[in-house]
């Protein structure tokens, strides 16, 4: 339909150009399809938006029609760069809100949410070197927010959860300790504000995930302690009846990845580096008590890689990673990425004692017990002599889905 609409109009606008003056594009035309663009579900999306809009700023500039485009067509085009996956769909924001504001057109709530969200998108998929850039840009453009909001007297402005937990995402990619320190503000605002009766500035589980991951990405001495301080904000805002905030296990795993990090600190004891590591394995220990929240593969995955990055190598960490292993393998959650893990960071008799020692034959193929994978929760197709059926997936110790059983449903 986006595209169809656009044809149509660009077919008026050349018609236009050519002199005939009854085919002029009327503001509502220019308004129509941009919102198509805006509800379109296409990689260009935000591209051909663009290219309506400089179109119709053209028009006006060249004196060809006193056609302007409105509030609506900004909207709209910043809508649909917020949907938009292109990493670099954000370069162009500030100048259109530069125009709006030559122009005399006042954005509203939807364009600062819309140009925030891009700014969030485009920080978390650009380039190391470009994602600060934008991040730094949706911090700012709240502030530019909350100034409007401040002088406005009618609220046509007017920032929400969503406007400062995407803000918050944005600032969890920047890895500084002044990133999560004002992340956790914004959160700690939003908990103020909720907290006095604004439903609007109610937290969400990605409010808090996002301060998790920031104070986790910072690189300080004490950032596990502060990420598990926020962790335990969130539970507790649940227990109040807060269930936008209900923890699953992506909160849990934020939390866990934060113990992992407490490493990247060079000033950071070997104390604190076991505290950690403590406060990780506590942490799985909670979601086994869990009923929603239970440890999955990814879980030992990370527990195994928290392991390597706070233990020094030697016989204490060995003795850790096999724990860590076998609760795995008890738990029948051994993938092939928890198996990799953990073959690349102990010795060959060790893995050979621990695995190789363990594995049955199947089809010539030393292959993992079904009981270590039994949970992984999927399962595969295998050819028998009844037909076919499904079974636990069947993993080699060299770590390789057997082929046999490659028909997956997963």
């Amino acid at each position: 339909a986006a595209y169809k609409a656009m044809g149509l109009w660009m077919n008026m606008l050349r018609l236009f150009r050519a002199g005939d003056e009854e085919m002029e594009p009327r503001l509502e035309d220019g308004k129509m399809v941009l919102e198509a663009w805006s509800r379109a579900i296409n990689k260009h999306s935000a591209r051909r938006a663009q290219t309506v809009l400089n179109a119709m700023e053209k028009l006006v500039s060249h004196k060809k029609t006193e056609v302007r485009p409105d509030l609506d067509c900004y909207k709209y085009v910043l809508i649909a760069m917020s949907r938009s996956k292109v990493p670099d769909v954000g370069a162009n924001v500030i100048d259109f809100f530069n125009t709006m504001e030559e122009d005399r057109i006042f954005p509203d709530t939807a364009c600062f949410d819309a140009a925030i969200e891009t700014f969030k998108n485009c920080s978390r998929r650009a380039k190391l070197e470009e994602s600060e850039t934008y991040a730094n840009a949706a911090e700012m453009m709240l502030k530019r927010m909350e100034r409007e909001h401040d002088r406005s007297s009618v609220w046509a402005v007017l920032p929400s959860s969503t406007t400062y937990t995407n803000v918050i995402l944005a600032l969890a990619v920047r890895k500084t300790q002044k990133a999560a320190i004002t992340a956790d503000g914004l959160l700690q605002k939003m908990e103020q504000k909720y907290a006095e009766g604004n439903e609007t500035m109610k937290p969400t589980r990605d409010s808090y995930v996002g301060v998790i991951h920031a104070y986790g990405n910072s690189g300080a001495e004490s950032s596990f302690i502060h990420a598990n301080e926020v962790f335990q904000r969130m539970m507790t805002q649940h227990s109040n009846g807060n269930e936008a905030v209900k923890p699953d296990i992506s909160a849990y795993h934020a939390l866990i990845r934060a113990c992992s990090r407490a490493s990247m600190n060079d000033s950071a004891s070997t104390e604190q580096q076991r505290q950690a590591l403590v406060l990780a394995i506590a942490t799985i220990q909670e979601m086994k008590k869990s009923d929603l929240n239970r440890p999955n593969s990814k879980t030992y995955l990370l527990l195994l890689q928290c392991c390597i990055q706070l233990l020094p190598s030697g016989a204490e960490r060995a003795k850790a990673l096999r724990s860590i292993f076998r609760s795995c393998c008890k738990d029948g959650l051994v993938d092939q990425q928890v198996l990799n893990e953990f073959q690349s960071v102990v010795s060959t008799d060790v893995y050979h004692n621990e695995v190789v020692h363990a594995a049955h034959d199947y089809n010539g193929v030393k292959a993992l017990p079904e009981s270590w994978t039994r949970n992984l929760g999927y399962r595969v197709r295998t050819q028998t002599e009844d037909g076919v059926s499904k079974r636990n997936p069947i993993i080699s110790v060299t770590g390789e889905v057997i082929a046999s059983t490659a028909y997956n449903d997963h």
